[in-house]
């Protein structure tokens, strides 16, 4: 057993202002269940706990006008069950359905499964392809961060010191948009990803084109990945096989894959190619 620490806080105040005097000496739980995989492995280099737990506002799903926010903490399985998220989002539960196992989503957040900074992992990707803000309070008061800037490196984030992510706010997309989340992992379940690829299109009405394309990759570079090259090819662009293959080797050409205990970056750079052009044919869905 480790000797550590352990606070309780009231509020979310009460639980920044912890944070911020505690330092490096310790650290946020949401979930646990990466922080306490992590403790397992061991050695770690604090000694504290910091329990948010018992924060209630920092759980709940909301959806006002256009916008849907999702508090932090907010387990995974509830993306799932919320008819809301279904609705508008159902990139993200299909993603959160990849997640673990069931008793994992309903101890595993949202807030921890961003913070946690995965390059593999299979919620905060789809977060991208959404364009979803992250709210974040600290010492100096609140903020706004978009989530293609939140990564600063594998298991890294721009949280400063004292921080907390406490809600995830994402607009609707235009109604016509269609998205797919496809996982490539050596087993079918239970699994971190060796490649992970999300896309969102937006097409033209009542033509064969793509007004607007949103692509997103994980596992293949120290942070997850928007491909701004491959969704400009796509952007005002008649959907054919070559425009698609096309977009799918700017994917590739992009990623910069390493070599790991669970495959090639070699592998990884084709398996991008070839999942984004799946899941590109897959969300148009039309005749090509």
């Amino acid at each position: 057993m480790l000797d550590l620490n352990y606070w309780e806080p009231g509020n979310l105040l009460e639980a920044v202002s912890l944070l911020s005097n505690l330092g490096e000496k310790a650290r946020p739980l949401a979930g646990g269940t990466d922080l306490l995989v992590k403790m397992k492995k061991g050695p770690i280099n604090w000694s504290g706990i910091v329990n948010l737990k018992g924060l209630p506002e920092l759980k709940g799903i909301n959806f006002e006008g256009q916008t849907m926010t999702i508090g932090a903490l907010t387990p995974i399985s509830a993306l799932m069950a919320n008819p809301w998220v279904g609705v508008h989002f159902p990139v993200l539960v299909e993603a959160a359905r990849s997640l673990g196992t069931p008793q994992i989503r309903n101890l595993a957040t949202v807030g921890g499964n961003l913070c946690n900074a995965s390059p593999a992992a299979d919620v905060a990707l789809v977060l991208l392809i959404y364009e979803a803000r992250l709210l974040i309070m600290g010492p100096k008061g609140p903020r706004k961060v978009p989530v293609q800037e939140f990564y600063a490196g594998p298991g890294q984030t721009v949280l400063e010191p004292g921080e907390i992510l406490t809600a995830v706010e994402m607009d609707v997309p235009p109604l016509n948009s269609k998205g797919v989340f496809v996982k490539h992992g050596k087993r079918k379940s239970h699994e971190i990803a060796l490649v992970n690829v999300a896309v969102l299109i937006t097409p033209q009405p009542g033509t064969k084109q793509i007004a607007r394309a949103r692509i997103a990759v994980g596992a293949v570079a120290s942070t997850q990945l928007r491909l701004q090259e491959a969704e400009e090819s796509l952007s005002d662009t008649v959907v054919t096989v070559d425009a698609l293959e096309r977009a799918a080797e700017l994917a590739e050409a992009a990623v910069n894959p390493i070599d790991d205990v669970r495959s090639t970056a070699g592998y990884r750079k084709q398996m991008v190619k070839v999942l984004t052009k799946r899941a590109l044919q897959e969300a148009w869905g039309g005749e090509l």
